[in-house]
Formats: structure tokens, C-alpha cells, sequence
């Protein structure tokens, strides 16, 4: 064989080699014979070659039956800008169809014909529901009204069949959302979560999810109302979130899984009401003073009797809540009859005997001072202390009139605090300090009886703790309270 020959084989037996190489990979980057191919493209960009368009559509058919099923709809949409265009080409690397349906699903989803609902709750927050059909919203969002308005009340309003009000009662002024709800047409993407019922829908407007929020287990004898009450919801909530149970009226079973959960709308339902009511008015006391008689004598000169407003108002419930109550008319239907009390107003004025007094103050007290000399317990010098100072029974604790006489004085000083002079007649009169409040009766010139309570123990003014300072005047100058008393507060000195 000569060389010429021998190159020739060699060079056929490479060609060859190579064929054979490319036929076995599946690529088909060189032909001699030119090959019919198609290369799909979506939104324009090229995404490879196949070989078989109708092996790929075949594909594509067949999810678009599957997705028909799962939303029980007429069409699904491959992607709309999914092209093939034949080639007849002698290169190329050719995929299969079903690695080309892959990408493109990877690409691009499958979509169908639904609703976006954009809820808008200010120019920054928003929340957008992918809704199948428009008709479920519409019922989701009048089941949610309907969790916080009355049906029968609700449905009047709608037929515009509400009753005037003739005496009282409540009528619907106005029912909206307060967020702005737009709703427009779209394709929806089969990735997306796609409401496709009203019960879902309902949930989601009502809970904020469409999960359950949590379980009861019924007890025998248990029923819609008293389950729905225990977790804080209305029976319509819970009729919501337990499509199952038809009615309040609804027997359930010992043992049975109900669902419960707390609402938390993600719509604000507005009622706006006209709401008219008798209202009782209580009747007041007056209290009248007849100085003919003697203190302590107390008789009713007139029944108290309480009357009947009729106010009109104007109400706002936001998902239940009271936010607005504005009073627009107000008729009197029964006016009210205030009690009038009369009471004696002539004291006697009689200083009694020693022992005769009223002790100041309740028992057991303690006596912190007594009258005369003493260390002064604010500034440590000493000084006279013409009183008796006495504590132990508490703040706010009552303080009674020693002996019946009229208020002379009664007021408030930097030094004395809160305090009340009461005048007992013959040159009698009692002081009492640092006093917290008085009783509401008192005023000046008002007659009291003893062991009336006329104030309660504080430390107002100069003072270092709650304590009375008790003092006995006798013609302008402050004499022993002891010697009106005889007692073991007063023999224990």
C-alpha cells in the first residue's frame, strides 16, 4: 500500500470516530444533512432548540388540564409570549421537550383570568388579594359586615325597608369600609396563593388568616352561643370560621372539634347609627334648714322622684367597637322631682357637764401631746402646746364634734392645715387641726350635734403625721380639753 492510500484511511477513520462521538452525546452540533428544528423563545429571548414542538405543547396541555381541574375553570393561559419558529439548520444543540418545559415553567408561571383586590390603607400600606371570582369577595366582605351588624337589621337597611322611629329604637344611618377597596381584572399567576371560595375569603377578612387559630373540644350540652361568649367571639364569627355549623340553633355533640379564634379584621367595618333612648335621671337632694327646730330633728318634706330623658344620638362602631357618641337631642318625658330633706338647725347650746363631752376622735387612739410645755417636734425647741394631740386611728379616719354647737370658722392655714372652729355656747368653743377633709355637710353657721362627724384625720399644715389637734377654748383662752373628760386617754398623764 502506498502512503497516499495509507493517509486517506487515517483521515476517514477520524471522520468517522467523530460522528459516531456526536451521534452518541445527543448533540447535534454538526450535520451533513441539514435538520428541521424549532427554537422557542419567550418574551422575545431565545430559551433553545428542540425537535419536537407537539411533544412540548403536549406538555403544556397537559398541566394547563391539571391546573383546569384544581380551579375549575374553562382556560389556563401558558405564558402569552411563548413563540416557537421553525429552522431548518445544519447545526445546533438540540433540547429535549421536556427539560425545554422546565425552563419555561421556571421562567414564566401558567396564569388564569382572575381579580386583584388592592385594600388601601393609607398612601404607603396596602395588601393586594388574588381573588378567582369577584362574586366570593363580595360575599367574604358582606359576611364580614354581617359579623358585627344584625342580619335582619342589615338586610332592612339594604331593601331601604328600615321602620321610623316613633319613640325609641335605633336605625342604620350608614355601613362602609374604611379603607379604600379597588378591584380590577387580571391574569393571576398559578404560583400565587389564589382565593378560590368565599369561606376562605370570609376567614381571611375576619381572622387575618385561613388557618385555624385554635380548637375547642365540645362538652356535652355546650352550645354555639355559650362556646362563641367563652372565647370572646359573636355567634356570627364563629359561624364564619366553622362553615360546617349552619345556625346558633346548631345542636353539637359531646367530643366534637370546633374552631375558635380571635378576630382580627383586616377591614374596618363602619356603622354609623341614629339611636334614640329613654334615659332615668336621678333626682337630687335638697337639704333645708329650720331653725325652729332642734338639731337632729330630720324629716322628708318632699319625695324625691327620678325622670325620663329621651336622648337622640348619633353613634360610630368600628368591627364592634363604640368610637363615637354625640347626644343631638335630649326631651324631657318625665321631669325629675328632687328630694327635699329638712333638718334642724336650732343647736343646743349647752356645754354639758365633765364627761358629757364626745371623745374627738375613734378609740383606740394613741396620745402623742398633751397640753402645756413640750419639746416641739418640728424646730426641737420649746414650746407651749395649748392642745391635745392625738393619732393612731388612720388616715382619713372620722373626727367628731365633742360637744353640739354651730361652725363658727372653717377653712385652710399655712399652719393649721385643714381646719374647723365650732361654737358651743357660754363662751365654749372647739378646735380641730390638720384635718384631711371635712365632712360635705359642713358650712359655716351650720348647726351640729355631738359625736356628729364633722372632718377626717389628716396632717395638713404644720405638721409631722397624721394626728388631730384638738383645742378648748373658754372665753378667747385655750384651756386643758381634759377637764371635760374623764376618761383613760385623760388619767393616764
Amino acid at each position: 500500500m502506498n502512503n497516499r492510500i495509507f493517509y486517506r484511511l487515517i483521515v476517514f477513520g477520524v471522520i468517522l470516530s467523530s460522528l459516531v462521538f456526536i451521534l452518541g452525546t445527543g448533540r447535534k452540533d454538526l450535520s451533513d444533512q441539514p435538520m428541521t428544528v424549532y427554537e422557542v423563545y419567550l418574551n422575545g429571548e431565545s430559551l433553545g432548540i428542540i425537535e419536537n414542538e407537539n411533544k412540548l405543547y403536549d406538555l403544556i396541555d397537559k398541566e394547563q388540564d391539571l391546573l383546569k381541574k384544581k380551579y375549575g375553570v374553562d382556560k389556563i393561559y401558558a405564558p402569552l409570549s411563548l413563540e416557537t419558529t421553525k429552522l431548518v439548520t445544519y447545526t445546533g444543540e438540540v433540547e429535549t421537550p421536556s427539560s425545554m418545559y422546565d425552563k419555561i415553567k421556571d421562567t414564566e408561571p401558567f396564569t388564569l383570568k382572575g381579580y386583584e383586590i388592592t385594600i388601601n390603607y393609607s398612601e404607603d400600606k396596602q395588601e393586594v388579594l388574588k381573588v378567582l371570582n369577584k362574586k366570593d369577595f363580595d360575599v367574604a366582605l358582606e359576611n364580614t359586615i354581617k359579623a358585627f351588624v344584625n342580619e335582619e337589621d342589615y338586610q332592612k337597611y339594604l331593601e331601604g325597608k328600615q321602620s321610623k322611629i316613633t319613640k325609641t329604637g335605633s336605625t342604620i344611618k350608614d355601613i362602609n369600609i374604611r379603607e379604600n377597596i379597588t378591584i380590577k381584572e387580571s391574569y393571576l399567576s398559578t404560583e400565587d396563593n389564589i382565593f378560590t371560595n368565599s369561606t376562605d375569603l370570609s376567614k381571611y377578612l375576619l381572622f387575618g388568616t385561613t388557618k385555624t387559630q385554635g380548637t375547642h373540644i365540645v362538652i356535652g350540652g355546650q352550645t354555639v352561643k355559650e362556646i362563641a361568649e367563652e372565647y370572646e367571639l359573636n355567634t356570627k364569627e364563629f359561624l364564619i370560621v366553622n362553615p360546617s355549623i349552619l345556625s346558633e340553633n346548631t345542636l353539637l355533640y359531646s367530643g366534637q372539634e370546633v374552631n375558635v379564634g380571635l378576630i382580627k379584621p383586616i377591614v374596618s367595618v363602619v356603622v354609623e347609627n341614629n339611636l334614640i333612648e329613654d334615659k332615668e335621671v336621678s333626682y337630687k337632694r335638697d337639704i333645708k334648714y329650720d331653725n325652729k327646730l332642734v338639731v337632729g330633728t330630720t324629716y322628708t318634706e318632699q319625695q324625691g322622684q327620678n325622670g325620663v330623658s329621651r336622648v337622640e344620638y348619633y353613634t360610630e362602631t368600628i368591627n364592634g367597637t363604640i368610637t363615637k357618641v354625640i347626644p343631638i337631642n335630649n326631651e324631657v318625658i318625665t321631669p325629675v322631682v328632687n328630694e327635699v330633706v329638712v333638718k334642724g338647725g336650732l343647736a343646743i347650746n349647752y356645754y354639758g357637764e365633765t364627761g358629757d363631752w364626745a371623745w374627738p376622735t375613734l378609740t383606740p387612739c394613741v396620745m402623742t401631746s398633751y397640753f402645756g410645755w413640750r419639746t416641739d417636734p418640728i424646730d426641737g425647741s420649746r414650746s407651749y402646746h395649748p392642745a391635745l394631740d392625738i393619732s393612731g386611728t388612720g388616715h382619713g379616719s372620722p373626727i367628731y364634734a365633742a360637744q353640739s354647737g354651730t361652725v363658727w370658722k372653717m377653712g385652710r392655714a399655712s399652719d393649721m392645715g385643714n381646719y374647723i372652729y365650732i361654737d358651743h355656747g357660754k363662751g365654749y368653743k372647739t378646735l380641730y387641726m390638720h384635718l384631711s377633709g371635712f365632712n360635705d355637710e359642713m358650712r359655716v353657721g351650720y348647726a351640729v350635734s355631738k359625736g356628729q362627724v364633722i372632718a377626717y384625720m389628716g396632717t395638713t399644715g404644720r405638721s409631722t403625721g397624721t394626728h388631730l389637734d384638738f383645742r378648748l377654748i373658754y372665753e378667747g383662752t385655750y384651756i386643758d380639753p381634759c377637764t371635760m373628760y374623764k376618761n383613760a386617754y385623760c388619767g393616764t398623764r
